[in-house]
């Protein structure tokens, strides 16, 4: 019987999975996973209820029954003779399960074809670790390695054959074999130093602050941002952030004057990495640091400015200095002359190196609540996935 158990019980769960799977695709091919931040490292999901078999009354002809039965009499739960149910529309009830945030971002991985972040190479260690693991010919006593010692004395009484010679010890009143290493038997315990290569980042987050970006947009960028912090966060042991706003001047803010902060000035994005940049002198030089740059923008910028900002991105933000720039145009009123535009054009004519610039944009004519989310995790996809990755709207 436990056995039989056993069986039906890995059938159930194979059933759960696949059900699991099936309802995480659809979840984030959907683009409803963008508004699931979940708490504690895990988000729920609902997938579709196990259906358990149940006796219903009927006339099965010939047979062992109870009875023809009456209408009213109880068949399930909730459920008589007699009292059926038209078709509904509404979705049927399911199981919440709460999943691992680790396990989505494989999923997300999987299906978004999501590459691993490599770290610059550096030359810059976090800690040196020392560890024994070598053996040497010289060193103090409190490192002599007794079995290494022993062996090696062992050895040489076999060759000179003094192995079997038979010596009185103190405390044993008949002469015993005796293994007694000399000098240069004794071996000693030798350490390596290991280097652990520095494992930090910093995600700068920066946004154009002027009144054209709307309550709408900055939500947009929240979005964004949550999903592009978690991702970034599994492969680095330390991650900073630095929150950057501008109008026609940038400057430093919190996380929540970030997202909050309307202005309605002008607007020279350029201003915003210039500010950045100044943070590589000291505070965080790039030879340090995994530097990721993501600017945040609805592409309306000042029109002398827009060489000013493809200049800059070309004179501090080389892959040399910064692992991504990643360029973000959300919702623009028109798209020539744009920040994505301009960007684009001198990646296209190779004035800028598109190795470490991706730019993506979220523009779905308003339709949020039908199509917001899908454009959304499209742009996330176009900045930190691989260039071969496509996205299936809605599959």
């Amino acid at each position: 019987m436990p056995r039989r158990i056993e069986e039906d019980h890995a059938d159930f769960i194979n059933v759960v999975s696949g059900r699991l799977r099936k309802a995480l695709k659809k979840f984030i091919k959907s683009g409803n996973i963008i508004k699931s931040r979940g708490k504690r490292g895990k988000i729920s999901i609902t997938i579709p209820k196990i259906d358990i078999p149940q006796i219903l009354y009927g006339d099965n002809g010939k047979g062992i029954g109870r009875g023809k039965g009456k209408d009213g009499d109880v068949i399930e739960k909730g459920k008589q003779k007699g009292d059926g149910n038209g078709a509904s529309q509404d979705e049927g009830s399911g199981i919440t399960v709460n999943i691992d945030l680790e396990v989505i971002l494989k999923f997300m991985q999987d299906e978004l074809e999501l590459p691993n972040l490599k770290p610059k190479v550096n030359e810059t260690f976090d800690e040196i670790k020392i560890k024994y693991n070598n053996i040497s010919l010289v060193g103090p006593e409190s490192l002599r390695h007794n079995r290494r010692t022993f062996l090696e004395a062992l050895k040489r009484q076999c060759a000179d054959g003094t192995v079997n010679d038979l010596e009185l010890v103190p405390g044993i009143k008949d002469p015993v074999k005796t293994i007694k290493p000399i000098k240069r038997d004794k071996r000693y315990r030798q350490y390596n130093e290991i280097k652990i290569p520095s494992s930090n980042a910093l995600i700068v987050y920066a946004r154009d602050g002027s009144g054209s970006m709307d309550q709408k947009k900055c939500e947009i960028v929240s979005d964004m941002a949550w999903w592009i912090d978690v991702w970034i966060k599994r492969f680095y042991k330390r991650v900073d952030r630095l929150f950057v706003w501008h109008d026609s001047v940038a400057m430093e803010v919190d996380e929540e004057k970030f997202y909050n902060y309307r202005y309605g000035g002008g607007t020279t994005c350029s201003s915003a990495l210039k500010f950045i940049s100044k943070q590589f002198d000291n505070r965080y030089p790039p030879h340090k640091w995994n530097i990721y740059v993501f600017y945040f923008s609805d592409g309306d910028n000042w029109g002398d400015d827009n060489q000013v900002f493809v200049d800059t991105l070309k004179e501090n933000f080389s892959d040399k200095n910064v692992n991504l720039v990643g360029i973000t145009q959300i919702l623009p009123y028109v798209y020539e002359n744009s920040i994505k535009d301009i960007v684009d054009k001198a990646v296209g004519s190779g004035y800028l190196n598109g190795s470490n610039i991706k730019t993506a944009e979220v523009n779905y004519d308003g339709i949020f609540d039908e199509n917001g989310n899908v454009y959304i995790l499209d742009a996330i996809r176009k900045l930190i996935g691989s260039e071969s990755s496509k996205l299936k709207f809605g599959d």
